[in-house]
């Protein structure tokens, strides 16, 4: 051990009380900060993969559609699949999917449930980009299959009714009672919806489902749906409105492709036409998924979605593009990048009286060894000596506080996940309490301090290490 680093040791283990303190307000800083940054990155993933469910990292969608529509029923693309196809050929390593959407309201007419709105997101069972995330987060059930029925012209009927006002169009489906018999759709359902209609929906639960099967007019169709499996994405709100559906099912729903069957027409009533079977048209949908290359290094996701936007409005630039962050924004607004800039700021005053403290204590340490300094000088001890001796007590305070910070959070964090802890959210859901720690923050909270010390250190330990020897030994005993 060097004589700097011995020096610098016994004037820590002298002064161990007052180091202690700072060592400590510093390791609750960094540890509350550790615990705050854990806690928004766990939102901000689980909230960045449930909108990733609707958005992937970016969706297509035409110019009369807004972030809103994203939750409801985007209007048709007729070409959705040359824009899928046209994108993944001018962009190497981007991935397309084609969706189909709808609204639906359900449990009308069922005795003490009240009526309750979703989102159908139509989606190919074996090629949707996002298809394996969905699979991962069933929480019961199963996911879709080749047996499911998914194609048996569930909607016989169509009734175009020509009478007086703004009556609308309405497609008789499987969930009337004169198609009891016919085979329900199967649907995958948020966890949250099932917590908060118990009666209705579970797994093996059938039920009606009335459906908005065109975004700008007034077409409804009514067909029968059953809960194949539940899953869970992480945010309740989301997962009780957003339910998927096999892309075929919802476009036989919406008649996306060639209609077949005998027609029928009432003089001054209407026209009926029946729909056995629909043959469906794989390319048209109502948005197109768009699954960009991940960047390297991802510490800002915000900057590369607006790079993926920008890219794709050069391919498709008669179509508006919106990425996951827009749908995020719209739906919590910049309450996340608030309480973001809120933790940075208070952690940042708190470093900053930690910094004067840490210079208040070498001040007042170097003033009460002025003689020592002195003495040391007198024997030949260079200036870069002394300099270092509190350089060392500054390294010492940062690397004990980081790490001590460190071990703090984790433990905290152990402690909640295994207690479980939930929190009441909007609409009756609850929230779960979780953590996801990344390296660049681990390696911040480590690092941070050490230089805070240094720098807190450096002043001080400059201005002792430049005093001439009788100076020194001259205000040291003035001090005495």
């Amino acid at each position: 051990m060097s004589v700097s680093r011995m020096l610098a040791w016994n004037e820590i283990k002298e002064h161990k009380i007052v180091y202690g303190a700072i060592i400590i307000v510093i390791a609750l800083t960094m540890a509350s900060f550790l615990l705050e940054n854990a806690y928004i990155n766990y939102m901000m993933q689980v909230v960045n993969d449930t909108v990733k469910n609707i958005t992937a990292d970016a969706v297509v969608t035409n110019t009369d559609c807004n972030v809103r529509d994203l939750y409801g029923t985007e209007t048709t693309i007729h070409d959705a699949g040359k824009i899928a196809q046209l994108i993944e050929e001018k962009l190497p390593g981007y991935k397309t999917s084609i969706r189909v959407t709808a609204q639906a309201t359900y449990g009308v007419g069922i005795k003490d449930v009240a009526a309750d709105a979703c989102t159908l997101q139509g989606i190919d069972i074996h090629n949707d980009i996002c298809v394996e995330k969905i699979k991962k987060s069933l929480v019961a059930g199963r996911f879709f299959s080749d047996e499911d029925p998914i194609l048996r012209g569930h909607t016989p009927l169509y009734i175009r009714i020509e009478g007086p006002g703004y009556l609308p169009d309405i497609v008789y489906g499987s969930g009337q009672r004169l198609l009891h018999k016919d085979p329900p759709y199967p649907v995958i359902v948020g966890a949250a919806a099932a917590k908060i209609h118990p009666s209705i929906i579970s797994v093996g639960k059938e039920l009606d489902l009335y459906v908005s099967a065109s975004a700008r007019g007034t077409n409804y169709a009514c067909v029968r749906v059953k809960i194949i499996g539940l899953y869970e994405s992480g945010t309740p709100t989301v997962d009780a409105m957003i339910w998927f559906i096999p892309d075929d099912s919802l476009r036989e729903i919406k008649c996306y492709g060639d209609v077949e069957g005998r027609s029928w027409i009432i003089p001054g009533i209407g026209g009926f036409q029946g729909f056995n079977p629909i043959k469906v048209n794989k390319s048209i949908g109502d948005v197109v998924l768009v699954k960009a290359p991940p960047p390297p290094i991802s510490l800002n996701p915000v900057g590369h979605s607006e790079s993926v936007r920008e890219k794709i409005e050069k391919i498709v630039p008669d179509y508006r593009v919106f990425t996951w962050h827009d749908l995020l924004v719209y739906g919590t607004g910049s309450m996340q990048d608030v309480v973001t800039y809120l933790l940075w700021g208070s952690m940042g005053v708190t470093l900053v009286l930690c910094g004067f403290a840490i210079k208040y204590v070498m001040d007042s340490i170097i003033i009460r060894k002025m003689r020592e300094i002195g003495s040391l000088k007198a024997f030949g001890a260079r200036d870069r000596m002394i300099f270092e001796i509190f350089m060392y007590q500054g390294i010492f305070i940062g690397l004990v506080s980081g790490f001590a910070g460190i071990f703090l959070a984790i433990l905290v964090m152990e402690v909640v996940n295994w207690l479980g802890i939930r929190m009441n959210f909007i609409a009756g859901t609850q929230l779960k309490i979780g953590f996801v720690v990344n390296w660049f923050t681990v390696v911040i909270t480590l690092v941070l301090p050490v230089v805070l010390s240094l720098i807190s250190a450096s002043i001080p330990a400059k201005r002792a290490a430049m005093l001439p020897p009788v100076e020194a030994l001259r205000k040291g005993e003035i001090n005495l």
